[in-house]
């Protein structure tokens, strides 16, 4: 996926989880991050791998291999936003807090933009004719993009 927008400053791509967690628990503000405890740490590895998952299941997957976290500090090729919203929504459904009603709608949103820009740039959408638009009488000999529905000629 692209670079990271969130910890440009750790490393050129994606940063390390224990990074993405605290930023999520800072983020949460229940707590002071520095304190949190191995068992904590443990339970946001199995929360990114729920992330992991889902990003797997989504319509705009673009079906490269990525692997579950097994360490804090391990590196996964996903975007940092959409790590730090799920860590956040996760983590909130957790704690059964009601501000699972703010990191809901965000993580969802964030997953939904990162993965269509991943999967197709930042373009518009466009209605697709359900032959693919492929029928010369519909767009005169233009060809339709499946993802995107853009027409060229």
């Amino acid at each position: 996926m692209a670079q990271s927008n969130t910890n440009p400053h750790i490393r050129e791509t994606n940063a390390p989880l224990n990074a993405l967690a605290m930023q999520a628990l800072r983020r949460y503000g229940d707590f002071h991050a520095g304190t949190v405890d191995g068992d904590v740490m443990l339970m946001f590895i199995e929360f990114a791998n729920m992330i992991i998952d889902e990003i797997r299941m989504h319509p705009y997957y673009d079906g490269v291999e990525v692997d579950y976290y097994q360490s804090p500090t391990d590196v996964r090729a996903i975007n940092d936003q959409i790590v730090v919203a799920g860590l956040l929504y996760h983590y909130a459904a957790q704690q059964m807090s009601d501000k699972l009603q703010i990191y809901t709608p965000q993580f969802q949103r964030i997953l939904n933009a990162r993965m269509w820009e991943q999967y197709n740039g930042n373009t518009k959408l466009q209605m697709r004719t359900v032959d693919g638009g492929t029928n010369k009488r519909n767009i005169n000999g233009g060809t339709t993009n499946t993802k995107n529905g853009t027409v060229s000629y």
